[in-house]
């Protein structure tokens, strides 16, 4: 796999999350730079010192990426520090649900649609100018196999993560014969220490590993993805 990566410049959103910390883990094996944002700078401080990443090769800033002002303000940190982003990858999201429509609070509603679709429009806003200026980029949202598999007393949640697939396929003709590509990948339930809390009787081995969805991103960041646009890609596991 040829990756093209050397000096770019690439940034992961939710990256002190389960699978947020794989992919800088999956990443830190290539000769990016590496900007990590999540909420907490102790846990950002953290994942730097487990990754061993050089100063600099590496920026953190902790942010609120829901909100505008925090996703403007963490990619002028990154420009300011690197002067370019070259590569989004989002993994920013969570889940909340298990009742019907009819008894789903606002607040529920808002919160999920704020996490998994807001954060994502906000943050290829924002770099999206910064991307297509280079003539090379790739851009990478997580949604989920409940957006195309619904299930009852989810609905804030999948439709969520079925506008993420939207906006990702319109990024993606958008941008198209630009260099930059945008994909989204669909996994199934993700085996962390949450979904394993949540589930104790369910089979993790039937999961999705995150390592296998930072191994995905690595790939679609690669030379032989060039060609991939707007695709959905779904990583299942065995469920």
């Amino acid at each position: 796999m040829a990756d093209k990566l050397d000096g770019k410049v690439v940034l992961i959103s939710g990256a002190t999350g389960a699978l947020g910390s794989a992919v800088a883990r999956e990443f830190a094996h290539t000769e990016a730079r590496l900007a990590l944002t999540g909420r907490s700078e102790q846990k950002l401080a953290w994942l730097v010192a487990e990754i061993g990443l050089p100063a600099g090769r590496v920026l953190t800033v902790a942010a609120d990426v829901t909100q505008a002002s925090g996703a403007e303000g963490l990619v002028e940190a990154v420009v300011a520090r690197f002067e370019r982003v070259d590569v989004l990858l989002n993994t920013v999201g969570g889940w909340s649900g298990s009742r019907p429509v009819g008894e789903t609070p606002l607040e529920e509603w808002d919160r999920m649609l704020a996490l998994n679709l807001r954060s994502a429009f906000l943050l290829s806003r924002a770099v999206l100018p910064l991307i297509l200026e280079s003539g090379w980029g790739r851009i990478v949202h997580v949604s989920s196999k409940a957006a195309v598999a619904p299930r009852a007393k989810q609905a804030a949640y999948a439709v969520a993560k079925m506008g993420l697939i939207t906006l990702t396929e319109v990024i993606a003709a958008e941008i198209k014969g630009s260099g930059v590509t945008a994909n989204v990948i669909l996994p199934s339930i993700i085996d962390t220490p949450a979904n394993r809390d949540a589930m104790p009787k369910a089979d993790p081995r039937k999961w999705v590993e995150p390592a296998r969805i930072a191994a995905t991103m690595r790939f679609l960041c690669s030379d032989d993805a060039a060609s991939i646009n707007g695709a959905r890609i779904p990583i299942y596991g065995a469920v």
